[in-house]
């Protein structure tokens, strides 16, 4: 048991390692398009490799948060089937959409400093996002879980942008150990970068009085600049435009990207469809746009789980490109990233003990 214990914790740390070396350099960016009475959410994740798979996670699956003693891991049953973007193995997502088009993203925020321990049951901040697409179908409901879990063990300093298929929406952040949220009236623009959302927001109500529409088109790839950019790209959509809605969210995405920039890349640009349960994604290396639907998947535990390989030169459906997930795939996407991290130089040696025990996790798991 003391050796499970002393693995578990080195196993958690090099999960936060992870993001706390690489994250804060790259300009990640995340926004609420609606059209008309269609939702879409617009997402690019910048970082050093687009390596990952695309997984479709079951429902009425039981599980238990990985958490290192003496905390008590969060234990849940997954209500609904979601599909996620995954880099450093299964249950650990960057982000997704689950079947009741509930879509949760995450940025880096280095303002960020999450919660004391309390008497609420814990979990970790990449596990936090699964944990809301297992459980949730509302924006509300996201909100209120923060009474009853919180996030624990983390070095990854994150802040989460979330929105449900009714085009509800919320920013999500941890500042001096609070939970501060802006929803409704208190989110006048649905967008988050890497600021905080009250920075960006100040930010943008002084760049108004600044020559708005000359300049904006003329900022950098700062995170309060690219908030700006975001913002008049959205407002200039709700006055009528002949691009389709998705064609026009990654026309936004493109429009903060940061291409190439010291081995780090604009890895996934990814178009959430939240009515129509799709996904439109691209990547650095494969500009044609792919598309996952929800109605091709079975969610039911009793059947196999299916992964994608996203960096796959295909375009198009690629339903018909998905196969059978097992723990060697996993293990063997957790290898790859976990050495291009290294190669990059902002993590050391991976114990081969911790990434088995990594790509292990998800055998722990059963149906219900």
């Amino acid at each position: 048991m003391k050796k499970m214990s002393i693995v578990l914790g080195h196993l958690v740390f090099l999960l936060g390692l992870t993001f706390f070396l690489a994250q804060p350099c790259f300009p990640c960016s995340t926004f609420v398009l609606m059209g008309g009475k269609h939702v879409y959410f617009g997402r690019n994740w910048d970082h050093y490799t687009s390596k990952g798979l695309i997984i479709v996670n079951k429902k009425n699956v039981a599980k238990t948060a990985l958490l290192a003693p003496p905390e008590t891991p969060v234990q849940w049953v997954s209500k609904y089937g979601s599909i996620t973007f995954n880099q450093i193995g299964k249950e650990f997502p960057y982000g997704g959409m689950n079947e009741k088009g509930l879509v949760v993203e995450m940025m880096w925020l280095e303002d960020t400093k999450y919660p004391e321990p309390d008497n609420r049951s814990a979990i970790m901040e990449v596990q936090w996002i699964q944990y809301q697409l297992d459980n949730f179908s509302t924006v509300k409901e996201v909100i209120q879980s923060n009474s009853k879990i919180r996030i624990s063990q983390s070095w990854s300093k994150l802040h989460y942008l979330v929105c449900d298929r009714s085009g509800d929406a919320a920013s999500i952040e941890f500042i001096d150990g609070k939970f501060v949220c802006h929803t409704g009236q208190d989110l006048p623009v649905r967008a988050l970068t890497n600021d905080t959302y009250d920075k960006c927001l100040d930010f943008m109500k002084a760049y108004r009085e600044f020559e708005w529409k000359d300049k904006v088109a003329h900022t950098s790839l700062e995170s309060k600049d690219r908030f700006v950019k975001i913002a008049k790209r959205l407002e200039e959509f709700k006055t009528g435009n002949i691009k389709p809605a998705v064609e026009y969210a990654f026309d936004i995405l493109s429009s903060v990207s940061a291409g190439k920039v010291k081995g780090a890349c604009t890895a996934w640009s990814i178009v959430y469809d939240l009515n129509n349960l799709q996904i439109n994604f691209k990547t650095f290396e494969n500009r044609n746009i792919r598309v996952v639907k929800f109605s091709d998947f079975d969610f039911a535990c009793s059947t196999p789980s299916k992964v994608l390989d996203i960096t796959k030169d295909i375009k198009g459906d690629v339903y018909e490109h998905f196969f059978q997930y097992t723990k060697t795939i996993n293990r063997i996407l957790i290898q790859t990233v976990f050495n291009i991290y290294k190669k990059a130089g902002f993590i050391k040696d991976i114990p081969a003990y911790a990434v088995a025990f990594l790509a292990n996790y998800p055998e722990t798991l059963k149906c219900k």
